[in-house]
């Protein structure tokens, strides 16, 4: 692929149904409750990106026994009935949070044993030393470096009892204490030094734990604690099916915004497990017509004869969509406030920094604090924009790409490093362009 990549715009509104991959969240997490499950799990609509890989091959390195085929995009995983089977392996987890911070909580449900878990240069600037005291608390051996990665990990099983973890960085520490617990000792209570976190994830994970085998009365939260009773996980007796990923339809959900037209997303339903789903609403709110069916959601907007509305919100609960609704919002009628995203300022980098970078060599004018982002609309003009090895920031900004403002059908913005989308969607550029074909089929036959 061209890089930097430049993105073919629209010269016609939009017409075309897509398809988006399964669920990165889904699949990592489903990947290791199959692996801690007595009996074998066939997971289906899996997402095969950079992030799953290097969840599979940890899982493979500790000795699990998984087969993947990634044309029919099933996984099937032997489970070990809560034994991890191998008791040393180094484990790359090259800038995937989800693995990260679930095999860290894991691997510490075994009795005895010596792992090693390090990735990249951006995962080493990811913090992990608030899970690794709650760890340490309830009786594992845990070596950090300064707080990141790399770290050392000598487990003794999870002794059970009351503790406390902070998760105001990353609600993935919940999740991943939630997913250890049952194979503690004994019941643990988690209490949240802080109540104020994402709780969408965290939902996510405790409905995936009763599918796989953990009774609803094990399981009770309030709103400053959880309780996990111990017991043990199954595989579930069907297959188990991927969502697709909200995340990633929040950019189709935007490409009509910024082009006009209809696209419809296959497999993206309103009953979604997964928070992120809520950028529709967004969408809605600036003047997008939305379409519910069992199977697939239709966006529509009319750019001819409507201005785009304000995308602005409170993006806490579904904030790996802000950067959609920042990229797209130069062409709303107002300006955009996104508020309550502090938190991404740690993760692939700091998402804030990175959309103001690209933002202001697009000719935007933005302010941004500590936890907020305003984007005030001013002319476009031509750039390359920087992703920062962060696949979000990449298919954000290829979004407002896809607008054609000079209307001379010529590309006006260039992604950087665009092979950074395999983290969670390799083939993006590609239904990207298939959209745009599609578009101009439809029109083609429309005026025949």
């Amino acid at each position: 692929m061209q890089d930097p990549y430049p993105v073919p715009p629209f010269t016609i509104p939009a017409a075309a149904k897509v398809s988006v991959p399964g669920s990165k969240s889904i699949t990592n997490r489903a990947l290791i409750l199959a692996a801690l499950s007595e009996g074998s799990t066939l997971l289906e609509n899996c997402l095969f990106s950079r992030d799953t890989d290097i969840m599979v091959q940890a899982l493979v390195a500790l000795g699990f026994e998984i087969e993947a085929n990634v044309s029919a995009k099933n996984i099937r995983v032997r489970g070990c009935a809560g034994e991890i089977p191998n008791a040393k392996a180094n484990i790359d987890i090259g800038n995937s949070g989800t693995s990260a911070r679930f095999l860290t909580a894991m691997l510490a449900v075994r009795n005895r044993g010596e792992y090693q878990l390090d990735g990249d240069d951006a995962m080493r600037r990811r913090p992990i030393q608030k899970l690794a005291d709650t760890l340490i608390a309830l009786g594992c051996e845990i070596e950090t470096t300064n707080g990141f990665f790399p770290i050392r990990i000598r487990p003794h099983g999870l002794s059970g009892a009351s503790t406390t973890l902070d998760a105001t960085e990353s609600s993935q520490f919940v999740s991943a204490l939630l997913i250890a617990a049952p194979l503690a000792q004994n019941d643990i209570e988690i209490s949240l030094s802080n109540p104020t976190i994402r709780r969408g994830y965290i939902d996510l994970t405790l409905k995936m734990m009763q599918s796989f085998g953990i009774p609803a009365d094990k399981l009770s939260s309030s709103e400053s604690a959880y309780q996990v009773r111990s017991c043990s996980y199954i595989a579930p007796k069907s297959n188990y099916a991927i969502e697709s990923d909200a995340s990633a339809a929040s950019y189709f959900i935007a490409l009509p915004l910024a082009t006009g037209g209809t696209i419809e997303i296959d497999g993206v339903t309103k009953n979604s497990m997964q928070g992120d789903i809520a950028f529709a609403q967004i969408a809605e709110n600036a003047g997008a017509t939305l379409e519910w069916t069992s199977r697939s959601l239709t966006i529509s907007f009319d750019r001819a004869n409507k201005r785009l509305g304000s995308l602005s919100d409170n993006y806490y609960a579904f904030s790996d969509t802000f950067m959609t609704g920042a990229a797209i919002a130069p062409l709303a009628s107002q300006a955009t406030l996104i508020e309550r995203i502090e938190h991404t300022r740690h993760q692939e980098c700091d998402r804030i920094a990175a959309m103001v970078d690209g933002l202001k060599r697009l000719g935007q004018h933005t302010h941004d604090k500590r936890a907020s982002l305003e984007i005030a609309p001013a002319p476009l003009r031509p750039a390359t924009i920087d992703t920062f090895e962060d696949h979000r920031i990449a298919m954000s900004f290829a979004i407002l790409g896809c607008q054609d403002p000079f209307e001379n059908g010529k590309a006006w913005i260039q992604i950087a490093d665009p092979l950074c989308c395999r983290k969670t969607f390799p083939n993006y550029f590609d239904v990207l362009e298939s959209a745009r074909e599609q578009s101009l089929k439809a029109s083609t036959n429309a005026t025949r």
